[in-house]
C-alpha cells in the first residue's frame, strides 16, 4: 500500500515539474519576442551629391559712411557755436568760431612790417634800375628777402587766424557736441590732449557691414545681388549690391567683412541699426549634401546621428554651403554610404541598438 502511494506521489511531482518547465520556456519565448519588438526603428538617408543654390542669412550693422571727431587747428576761446546735435551740415559749412587776441596782434605787427619792408625794397629797386652805380645789388636783394620773409610771416598768421573758424570736412549730421560757448580750446595740431568739438557722421549713403563666415566667404563677390531687410523699419526690404569685401579673414572670428552701401536720403536708417542680409551663393557642382532635417544643433555645435554597425553614433558635422532644404557636408568621415538618421532622432541615444529603415528620396 505504501509503495502505491509513493508511485502516485512521484507521478504527480513529475507532472508538476513538466508544467513548470513548459511555462518557463513560454515566458522566455515571450521575453525574447518582447525584446525584439522593443528594438527602435529609425528612418535613415544616405548623403547624396547635389548641385543647388545656397542661401545665407546674416545680420549686419548699419554704420556711417564716414565718421570723424573734429578738433580746432588753432587755440582760442570758443565764441560762436553755430551747430548742435542732430543738425545736418554741408561740406565747408561753418560749425564754430574761436577768437585769439594774440594772433590778431601778431597779424597787425606783420602787416606793418610787411608794408615797411615792401616800401624799402621797391625804393631801393627803383634806384638800382635808374642808377645802378649808386646802389649795391646786394642791398636790393637783402631788402627783397626781408620783404618776402615778412610777407611769409603775415601769411602764416593769416592762416592760423583762418583755423579759428571750424568748418565741416564733409556733408553729414552732427552726432555729438563736446564743448560750450566760452570754452578755452587747445590746438589739435600742437597739443597732445586737445578738447574735441564735435562728432560728424556721413549717413547718406550708410555703410552696412556684415561678418561672413569662413565657409561662405569664398562665394562672396563684389557686385553680387543681396536682399536687405530692416526689422526696425517695419521689416522694409529692398535689393542692393555688395559694394566691397575685405578679402581677408579676421584671425579671431574667422569671418570676412563685407560692406553694402545703402542710399539713405531721408536719414531713416540710423547708425547702429541691425539689418538682415540674404545672399544667394551658387554652389559647386556635385557636392555631398544631407537634408536639413538630419542636422541636430546643441550648444552651438552641429552634429548628425548615424547608424554604424547597428548602433547609434554621434558625428560632429562641418557645414559648407546650405539653403532651406540641404547643407553641404565637409567631413571626411561622412561618405555616400553613411546612414544618417532623419526620423526618430529624439527617441534614441548614442550606442543604442536600432533598426535602420532607408528612406527613399
Amino acid at each position: 500500500m505504501n509503495t502505491l502511494i509513493n508511485i502516485k506521489s512521484i507521478a504527480v511531482f513529475a507532472v508538476l515539474l513538466t508544467t513548470l518547465i513548459s511555462c518557463n520556456n513560454q515566458e522566455k519565448g515571450t521575453e525574447q519576442t518582447t525584446a525584439n519588438d522593443k528594438t527602435q526603428k529609425v528612418e535613415v538617408v544616405k548623403p547624396q551629391k547635389r548641385s543647388f543654390i545656397a542661401e545665407i542669412l546674416i545680420t549686419g550693422t548699419a554704420r556711417p559712411n564716414q565718421i570723424t571727431t573734429l578738433y580746432a587747428m588753432e587755440s582760442g576761446m570758443l565764441m560762436q557755436m553755430r551747430k548742435d546735435i542732430g543738425d545736418r551740415v554741408k561740406q565747408g559749412e561753418i560749425l564754430a568760431v574761436l577768437e585769439n587776441p594774440e594772433l590778431l596782434q601778431q597779424q597787425m605787427k606783420w602787416q606793418a612790417e610787411t608794408k615797411a619792408k615792401k616800401s624799402n625794397y621797391e625804393r631801393l629797386n627803383s634806384v638800382y634800375e635808374k642808377t645802378p652805380a649808386l646802389t649795391n645789388i646786394q642791398m636790393v636783394e637783402n631788402a627783397e628777402a626781408e620783404y618776402l620773409s615778412a610777407k611769409a610771416n603775415l601769411n602764416g598768421v593769416n592762416n592760423r587766424i583762418s583755423f579759428l573758424t571750424v568748418k565741416a570736412p564733409f556733408s553729414g549730421t552732427i552726432t555729438k557736441r563736446f564743448v560750450d560757448k566760452g570754452s578755452m580750446i587747445q590746438s589739435g595740431l600742437s597739443q597732445s590732449n586737445p578738447q574735441a568739438l564735435f562728432e560728424l557722421q556721413e549717413i547718406n549713403p550708410i555703410r552696412l557691414t556684415i561678418p561672413v563666415p569662413e565657409s561662405d566667404a569664398v562665394g562672396i563677390q563684389k557686385g553680387m545681388d543681396v536682399e536687405v531687410t530692416l526689422p526696425e523699419l517695419s521689416g522694409k526690404s529692398f535689393m542692393a549690391k555688395v559694394s566691397r569685401t575685405s578679402n581677408v579673414l579676421d584671425p579671431m572670428s574667422k569671418t570676412m567683412q563685407v560692406e553694402i552701401d545703402l542710399e539713405n536720403p531721408d536719414g531713416k536708417i540710423l547708425s547702429g541699426m541691425y539689418a538682415k542680409v540674404l545672399m544667394q551663393i551658387e554652389s559647386r557642382e556635385n557636392i555631398l549634401s544631407l537634408p536639413m532635417i538630419a542636422k541636430v544643433s546643441h550648444k552651438n555645435e552641429d552634429y548628425v546621428l548615424a547608424v554604424v554597425d547597428g548602433k547609434v553614433k554621434r558625428l560632429p558635422v562641418k557645414i559648407g554651403l546650405s539653403n532651406q532644404d540641404y547643407f553641404e557636408v565637409l567631413n571626411d568621415e561622412i561618405t555616400s554610404e553613411t546612414q544618417v538618421i532623419v526620423q526618430g532622432k529624439g527617441l534614441v541615444k548614442p550606442d543604442q541598438i536600432v533598426e535602420p529603415i532607408l528612406k527613399q528620396e
